[in-house]
Order: structure tokens, then sequence, then C-alpha cells
């Protein structure tokens, strides 16, 4: 009986862990899309130019340069937007 307690104790704690691994997740990736200057950061680039609905970010260390686009209020690299997703 003790060893059924443990275990049950045991997989409640891993669940709880990952249930909030994954809601830290989607907070982020909810955080990162709302506005562009967190996209940037979010994706590890510094803000070059913006205008109303796209703007450009660089890599600093590559110096490789990226759109990104506004899409339904959210912010996307431009090429990896929601309606191109394969699921």
């Amino acid at each position: 009986m003790k060893n059924r307690k443990k275990i049950f104790a045991i997989f409640l704690l891993i669940s709880l862990f990952f249930l909030g691994f994954i809601a830290y997740q989607v907070i982020t990736i909810y955080e990162a899309h709302a506005t562009f200057e967190g996209y940037c950061k979010w994706r590890g680039l510094v803000v070059v130019n913006k205008s109303i609905d796209y703007g450009y970010c660089r890599n600093e260390i590559s110096g490789e340069e990226f759109k990104m686009v506004l899409v339904d209020n959210r912010w996307y690299l431009d090429g990896d937007l929601p309606n191109n997703w394969p699921f």
C-alpha cells in the first residue's frame, strides 16, 4: 500500500512538472509573438527597422537580415506563417 502511494506521488510530481513546463512554453511563445521587438529578441536578433506591418531584424554574428511580418496581430518570420504549416 505504501509503495502505491509513493508511486502515485512521484507520478503526480512529474506530471505537475511537465504541465508547468508546457504552460511556461505557451506563455513564452505567446508573449514573443505579441510584439515585434519581443519576437526579434526571442529569436536572438536585433531590430534594424520597423513599419506598421513588417520589419527587419539582423543576426549580429552573421549579419544576416530577416523579415518579420504582422499576421492577425501576431509577428512571424516571413515564410514561416501559420497558413504555411503542414498541420
